[in-house]
């Protein structure tokens, strides 16, 4: 299916940073920053980042489009919850890992990412396929109703390194840069905060996600 992304600007969109990892004794404890954390704060036309801190102290941040919603199913049809507006209900069709969706005399196929959940909806799980701007787009329908479309726009990869509540982060390249943040974590919910502003990140595979 295809959609439009609204109002995306780079301008100060990029949270990001680092200083050359010192050599140091490996810490005790893994630090809470690892994992996949992805933003809750957002741009007013759906713009935000996720952000991935590995062990190995290697840094990901992709800047795109996140979209979530509801959506539901009635036999072979499938309903897009769009709070703008009602959306024409899709055909889907399964065969094997690939889901057909027709809507308004146009079919698209989808590849599935995650395995299929046996028992669920063959529809549960996270699909790709190409999206209209030329990169892979993703979506994932969980059991419980929820849709999430996400459209990655850009990729920087760096490295990282933390102590305390402050942490380093370096990604190379235009956009990127070395810069000193301070986090907090509650819960499940990172809070990066930097030149007196904040954003809130929700890690991955929490809350289903």
């Amino acid at each position: 299916m295809k959609w439009r992304l609204r109002g995306i600007a780079f301008g100060g969109c990029l949270l990001a940073a680092h200083a050359v990892i010192a050599q140091s004794p490996v810490a005790s404890q893994p630090s809470p920053l690892l994992g996949t954390w992805e933003a809750i704060t957002r741009s007013a036309g759906g713009l935000g980042a996720t952000i991935a801190f590995g062990a190995d102290n290697r840094l990901r941040y992709t800047l795109g489009a996140m979209v979530d919603m509801k959506y539901r199913r009635t036999r072979d049809s499938l309903y897009i919850v769009d709070p703008e507006g009602p959306v024409n209900p899709f055909r889907v069709a399964f065969v094997g890992d690939t889901m057909v969706m027709t809507n308004e005399g146009k079919a698209q196929r989808e590849t599935r990412v995650t395995p299929a959940v046996p028992g669920a909806d063959p529809v549960v799980g996270k699909w790709t396929y190409a999206h209209y701007t030329g990169v892979p787009a993703f979506e994932e329908y969980t059991a419980s109703g929820d849709f999430r479309l996400r459209v990655p726009i850009r990729t920087l990869e760096g490295n990282w390194t933390s102590a305390g509540d402050s942490a380093m982060l370096h990604l190379p390249g235009p956009g990127g840069g070395d810069r000193a943040v301070h986090f907090a974590i509650v819960a499940d919910t990172l809070i990066l905060a930097f030149d007196g502003k904040s954003t809130r990140y929700l890690k991955i595979g929490s809350n289903g996600r």
